[in-house]
């Protein structure tokens, strides 16, 4: 069975050389598509064997954003590369080294066409994650990245926003923009084709430093803003506080194991905390 990785990315140079270095050691190939990286992040991508096929797009405003669009676009590059299953993931998201011998062991259940992992994101740091909020350590069941999925014929995502007729009754309505548009999922797969491994985690470094997560937190607020203009900005700087205070926050201990120790070094975590 041919397993290719699939990534959507842009301006990661400070941490796709620790995922891609993982990505090598179980899967057969990794395709990208890159939404217009001003960085080193395609040039080290072009240094690893397995990365078979880099779609960059064309310069765009952050506000012309198409999400959907590009995990299509991923799935179709993994499927010319005669995928039989694709592991759907972010730059920023590494499975744990645990996949690596475990990973033929899910592709025998030949009923299953979904695997979705437990995820967790260490907080400021390697040595804590979040306990308070499930963003931050994201059972299986209810995470939507990464996953691993078989390729069936009609293997395709569509947007959770609706089909376009739905989109834009509701650009008329409530004045929603079809631009920026995030958010995805699989066309309909039944749940007994589903399963949730908690035992495997990814790890989401989004959140080791308290610069890069104020900045993720306001870049996504104004998008959303964009997106949806209706929303106050009441409820959407109440979001991004909720993101990044540590007001009654609880942690627990980040497991080392997860971490690929032959690659954190490859990590930049100072180009992190400059971008």
């Amino acid at each position: 069975m041919k397993i290719v990785a699939a990534l959507r990315i842009k301006n990661e140079e400070w941490i796709i050389k620790y995922n891609l270095s993982a990505l090598s050691e179980f899967v057969d190939e990794i395709v990208i598509v890159d939404d217009g990286s001003t960085d080193n992040t395609v040039n080290f991508a072009k240094q690893f064997k397995k990365v078979t096929s880099i779609h960059v797009n064309k310069p765009k405003n952050d506000l012309d954003i198409d999400e959907l669009k590009d995990w299509n676009k991923m799935t179709q590059l993994a499927i010319k590369q005669s995928a039989d299953y694709i592991l759907f993931t972010d730059a920023d998201e590494v499975l744990e080294p645990s996949i690596k011998n475990k990973i033929h062991n899910l592709l025998s259940k030949k009923d299953i066409l979904l695997f979705k992992f437990r995820k967790v994101s260490p907080w400021k740091g390697l040595d804590k994650i979040r306990s308070d909020d499930p963003r931050y350590d994201r059972p299986a069941i209810d995470n939507f990245n990464p996953v691993l999925v078989r390729v069936t014929k009609d293997l395709k995502w569509k947007s959770t926003r609706g089909n376009l007729f739905k989109r834009l009754a509701k650009r008329v309505l409530r004045g929603e923009k079809l631009k920026p548009n995030y958010g995805r999922m699989l066309m309909h797969i039944p749940e007994k084709n589903i399963e949730c491994v908690d035992d495997i985690v990814a790890v989401h470094f989004n959140n080791i430093d308290h610069n890069r997560l104020l900045k993720k937190q306001v870049y996504y607020a104004l998008r959303e803003k964009a997106m949806r203009p209706h929303k106050k900005f009441e409820e959407i700087i109440d979001w991004v506080a909720r993101g990044w205070s540590e007001e009654n926050v609880t942690f627990k201990k980040f497991d080392k194991t997860w971490l690929w120790d032959n690659y954190v070094d490859l990590i930049d975590f100072k180009k992190n905390q400059k971008n």
